[in-house]
């Protein structure tokens, strides 16, 4: 297991600790529904817990919040987590796997006021190849960290994640055929 390592206030001594990762994105809507889920979560067990929220905003009482950090920043946080929890969006999925992370993508969905268009096909279509923990109850969100704690992560180099994005697209715009 991959803990990040933490100063103790006194001494010199360090201690591990193992971290959540959450991802909300940066969509311009908020996401609450998984916020609030994994606060809860997070009152509940002893892990840190640290959430990139973007547009959603965190008025939490039991996780580390920041709205925006760059990109070099999520990457380090990504390594030193134990399990990456992700709104369904590409290009946070693709980092998470890409460092061969425990990923549990939770959509986010239209009827909720979290997106335009639903994230549900990407999700769905990695969830099936075994490369993601598909979540849309927030909360199963204990059960699905459960799971993600024995979960191997597969060769993201045998990924179909360009094919599922480009079908995904044309699907979208209503595109035919290869080309």
């Amino acid at each position: 297991m991959e803990v990040a390592s933490q100063a103790l206030p006194r001494g010199g001594l360090w201690r591990a600790v193992t971290v959540i990762l959450v991802m909300l994105g940066t969509n311009p809507y908020p996401f609450l529904r998984l916020l609030y889920a994994v606060d809860k979560w997070a009152g509940e067990h002893d892990e840190e817990v640290v959430v990139q929220a973007g547009h959603t905003g965190c008025n939490t009482d039991n996780i580390k919040c920041h709205d925006f950090v760059p990109h070099r920043q999520i990457e380090q946080w990504i390594s030193e987590a134990r399990i990456v929890v992700t709104q369904g969006g590409f290009g946070s999925i693709r980092d998470s796997l890409a460092a061969k992370k425990p990923t549990i993508a939770v959509p986010r969905m239209r009827e909720f006021g979290e997106c335009q268009d639903d994230q549900a096909e990407l999700v769905d279509a990695l969830a099936q190849e075994g490369k993601v923990i598909a979540l849309y109850e927030v909360e199963m969100l204990d059960h699905a960290i459960n799971g993600a704690s024995d979960f191997v992560v597969p060769d993201a180099m045998a990924s179909r994640i360009p094919e599922i994005v480009r079908e995904a697209v044309c699907s979208a715009l209503k595109v035919t055929g290869r080309g």
